[in-house]
């Protein structure tokens, strides 16, 4: 056997690599061009890549390249090397036309994967699915009894109100929040909004002093929280936080409405049962506690049987917590069970994802590439025996 059998026609194989290279990217190019990537095609569609930061991967192939040509320098040096006498013995005879179609075929197997993992997109599908969105109004009792310290030495009613809502708000995700503050009156002090750090400022500026009007006016507070709402067809929501003490006014009115627009009550009691006196200002303790006329202590008691009832009026649901760092986690549920209930069918146009195409054709490549060879260098050296 000649010499020539046994080492790879290396310019030939670079021209035809070189070839193929050039014509793969003209087609390429040639082939977007005619679906529409640079511009629109003539059905007016236009093809993209939903992760176009993908074609980096194809910088892989020059360390691919880089290793075959390494193989098959290595292969013609031993070739060359060897006595001609011994070349049968130690040597197999090699195909340039072999090497180069391997070679081709898993070239064009990874690079095609790479175009399906950029995922082109050409076209539009019809799908449906289901407006879930929510509106969520916070009410915050602010009436003097807010002021009492009997869950903490160190803390008020309200301190621990703010600090919890400032904990519920930190875990949404997308909901609109209004917030509303009631004492023997009511009025709003943030229309509904998505921007969480303003709602946080708003919620911690919150104090007793706000509304000079003293009591729990439940029927106002929920009236003007219900009145807070957009017209927008989305659910609607109501946090109520409240100690339930001093409730005055007739609320069947409003549950009944609450109720009828299907509004979602989720109430919040903070307080503890024993409870404790109530401050005159709780900026200056010296001042004192308040005291009825007959000169007794006034005591402010968490009031639950209350509290339960406005939940059971209203047709939801309620949390009582004596503890400074109320458990969240069944309003949070609540919230959520809000905001799976569907709201509206849709039905939108979404692009077509391509990607099957390129991955199909990948797998093909594979395949062959199985086919006429089982790997990708091949051994060129036979033992000896």
């Amino acid at each position: 056997m000649s010499k020539q059998q046994f080492t790879y026609r290396l310019k030939l194989i670079i021209s035809g690599i070189l070839v193929w290279e050039v014509l793969f990217w003209l087609l390429t190019g040639a082939l977007l061009a005619l679906i529409g990537y640079i511009d629109q095609s003539p059905s007016g569609e236009q093809v993209g890549f939903k992760d176009p930061q993908n074609f980096w991967l194809l910088l892989l192939m020059l360390p691919i390249l880089g290793m075959y040509f390494f193989t098959i320098y290595s292969t013609n040096s031993l070739a060359q090397s060897a006595h001609p006498s011994v070349q049968k013995y130690i040597l197999q005879p090699v195909s340039s036309l072999n090497s180069f179609l391997k070679y081709f075929l898993f070239r064009n197997a990874i690079v095609c994967l790479i175009f399906a993992m950029a995922q082109p997109v050409l076209g539009t599908k019809k799908v449906s699915g289901t407006l879930e969105s929510l509106e969520l109004v916070i009410c915050l009792d602010v009436s003097n009894s807010m002021n009492t310290k009997d869950i903490s030495k160190d803390l008020t009613r309200l301190q621990i109100a703010k600090r919890a809502l400032n904990e519920l708000i930190n875990k949404l995700h997308g909901e609109k929040i209004g917030i509303a503050v009631f004492a023997g009156g009511a009025f709003v002090q943030l229309p509904l909004t998505a921007d969480y750090s303003a709602a946080k400022m708003f919620i911690n500026e919150i104090e007793t002093d706000m509304v000079s009007n003293q009591g729990t006016n439940i029927a106002a507070a929920l009236s003007v929280s219900a009145g807070m709402f957009s017209p927008e067809k989305t659910t609607k929501g109501i946090i109520l936080v409240t100690d339930g003490e001093n409730h005055e006014g007739n609320p069947n009115e409003i549950f009944t409405e609450i109720r009828n627009k299907s509004i979602q009550l989720s109430v919040l009691g903070l307080g503890t049962e024993m409870g404790g006196p109530v401050p005159v200002n709780p900026e200056r303790p010296e001042l004192g506690y308040k005291t009825t006329a007959s000169g007794k202590t006034v005591i402010s008691r968490i009031n639950p049987s209350f509290i339960q009832s406005i939940a059971s009026k209203s047709g939801g649901s309620y949390t009582i917590s004596s503890d400074p760092f109320p458990n969240l986690s069944d309003l949070l549920t609540q919230i959520n069970q809000m905001k799976r209930s569907k709201v509206q069918d849709l039905e939108f146009d979404i692009q077509e994802n391509r990607y099957q195409i390129p991955l199909f054709v990948s797998i093909l490549f594979w395949c062959l590439f199985l086919v006429v060879s089982k790997g990708f260098f091949g051994r060129r050296v036979r033992s000896e025996e």
